[in-house]
Protein backbone atom coordinates (compact mmCIF):
# COMPACT_ATOMS: atom_id res chain seq x y z
CA UNK A 1 0.00 0.00 0.00
CA UNK A 2 0.92 3.66 -0.20
CA UNK A 3 -0.21 5.00 3.18
CA UNK A 4 -0.95 8.62 3.86
CA UNK A 5 -0.87 10.35 7.21
CA UNK A 6 -1.96 7.96 9.94
CA UNK A 7 -3.12 8.79 13.45
CA UNK A 8 -1.02 6.63 15.74
CA UNK A 9 -0.11 6.56 19.43
CA UNK A 10 3.24 7.97 20.54
CA UNK A 11 6.24 5.69 20.17
CA UNK A 12 6.98 3.51 23.17
CA UNK A 13 10.67 4.17 22.64
CA UNK A 14 11.19 7.68 21.29
CA UNK A 15 13.70 8.27 18.51
CA UNK A 16 15.16 11.09 20.55
CA UNK A 17 14.74 11.47 24.30
CA UNK A 18 15.30 15.23 24.19
CA UNK A 19 12.24 17.46 24.47
CA UNK A 20 11.57 19.14 21.11
CA UNK A 21 12.39 22.83 20.93
CA UNK A 22 9.66 25.39 20.34
CA UNK A 23 10.86 25.76 16.72
CA UNK A 24 10.67 21.99 16.20
CA UNK A 25 7.12 22.00 17.57
CA UNK A 26 6.20 24.76 15.09
CA UNK A 27 7.77 22.83 12.20
CA UNK A 28 5.97 19.63 13.18
CA UNK A 29 2.63 21.45 13.39
CA UNK A 30 3.24 22.93 9.94
CA UNK A 31 3.75 19.41 8.57
CA UNK A 32 0.53 18.22 10.23
CA UNK A 33 -1.41 21.22 8.90
CA UNK A 34 -0.03 20.76 5.38
CA UNK A 35 -0.92 17.04 5.44
CA UNK A 36 -4.49 17.74 6.53
CA UNK A 37 -4.93 20.63 4.09
CA UNK A 38 -3.81 18.46 1.16
CA UNK A 39 -6.19 15.61 2.02
CA UNK A 40 -9.66 15.53 0.52
CA UNK A 41 -10.96 14.01 3.78
CA UNK A 42 -9.17 16.63 5.95
CA UNK A 43 -8.08 14.05 8.51
CA UNK A 44 -5.49 11.41 9.17
CA UNK A 45 -6.41 7.80 8.62
CA UNK A 46 -6.63 5.34 11.45
CA UNK A 47 -4.34 2.38 11.95
CA UNK A 48 -7.39 0.16 11.42
CA UNK A 49 -8.01 1.74 8.00
CA UNK A 50 -4.42 0.99 6.99
CA UNK A 51 -4.67 -2.56 8.33
CA UNK A 52 -7.89 -3.25 6.40
CA UNK A 53 -6.18 -2.40 3.11
CA UNK A 54 -3.19 -4.58 3.96
CA UNK A 55 -5.41 -7.50 4.98
CA UNK A 56 -7.38 -7.17 1.76
CA UNK A 57 -4.19 -7.26 -0.32
CA UNK A 58 -3.00 -10.31 1.60
CA UNK A 59 -6.34 -12.11 1.14
CA UNK A 60 -7.63 -14.37 -1.61
CA UNK A 61 -10.02 -11.54 -2.57
CA UNK A 62 -7.01 -9.70 -4.04
CA UNK A 63 -5.60 -12.74 -5.83
CA UNK A 64 -6.07 -11.19 -9.29
CA UNK A 65 -4.39 -7.88 -8.45
CA UNK A 66 -0.89 -7.50 -9.84
CA UNK A 67 1.48 -4.59 -9.89
CA UNK A 68 -1.04 -2.22 -8.33
CA UNK A 69 -0.46 0.56 -5.85
CA UNK A 70 -3.32 1.00 -3.43
CA UNK A 71 -3.30 4.52 -2.04
CA UNK A 72 -4.73 4.57 1.48
CA UNK A 73 -4.31 8.29 1.97
CA UNK A 74 -7.70 9.96 2.28
CA UNK A 75 -7.44 11.44 -1.19
CA UNK A 76 -4.17 13.29 -0.82
CA UNK A 77 -3.81 15.77 -3.62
Amino acid sequence: TAPGGTEAPPRRIPRNSAEPSEQEKVWYQQIVDQSLDSSLMKRYGSIDEQVEAILFLASDDASYLTGSIVFVDGGTI
